[in-house]
């Protein structure tokens, strides 16, 4: 009877597929097509559709110059000047996390914290420099 058990119980495992994770895979490119944006003023959440697949970001303004849209860095700064914190960089959170990328410097800290966040957005729609830096990170 144990043997009768035993083999069934190695036919019921053999028989029983593994689980496996289901991971989906999204192409996002400087040539994707993002409309859709939001970014309320004065706060430091973005979103937009690209490709049909929402993104969601978060904006924050540094010290540090860019210099030109669509530049990438892994850390941005900030200095206890507060009003040389007016570079906007921008920063998607989902469905992946992509580097820093520059959006553009504003006249002051305080325009750079009220606009940053829907500039993100609409750069993202409008450039694709910006998208570049944006998904650059990304692999298959």
């Amino acid at each position: 009877m144990k043997k009768h058990l035993i083999i069934v119980g190695i036919i019921c495992a053999a028989s029983i597929p593994p689980a496996y994770a289901v991971t989906k895979c999204v192409k996002l490119t400087s040539s994707t097509t993002c409309t859709s944006y939001s970014g309320a003023v004065g706060q430091s959440n973005w979103s937009m559709t690209c490709g049909g697949i929402e993104i969601q970001g978060v904006a924050f303004c540094s010290s540090q110059d860019g210099g030109s849209k669509g530049t990438i860095s892994e850390t941005v700064t900030t200095i206890s000047t507060s009003d040389y914190n007016k570079h906007c960089w921008c920063k998607m959170v989902s469905p992946a996390v992509s580097s820093w990328v520059f959006n553009n410097s504003r006249p002051s800290a305080g325009s750079c914290a009220y606009a940053c966040a829907g500039s993100c957005a609409s750069a993202a729609r409008d450039f694709a420099s910006f998208r570049s830096g944006l998904f650059s990170g990304l692999s298959d």
